[in-house]
């Protein structure tokens, strides 16, 4: 699932999740358009706070 995707869903916000990354929520709204590229460390974090369903190669856009 992308970030997109997860964001989409009702209940999850940019602004909640980038509180438990510890970010800007301008920082996760630009990874979930894809204008900006995540850190490892970053991707990790959105990876542990959206409970696994957006992953590092989702991000990434590799399949899996």
């Amino acid at each position: 699932m992308t970030l997109s995707e997860y964001l989409a869903q009702p209940g999850q916000t940019a602004t909640a999740l980038a509180e438990k990354c510890g970010v800007a929520v301008s920082t996760i709204t630009r990874v979930a358009k894809r204008d900006q590229g995540a850190s490892g460390e970053l991707m990790a974090l959105i990876h542990k706070h959206t409970d696994g369903a957006v992953t590092p190669n989702d991000m990434l856009g590799i399949a899996a």
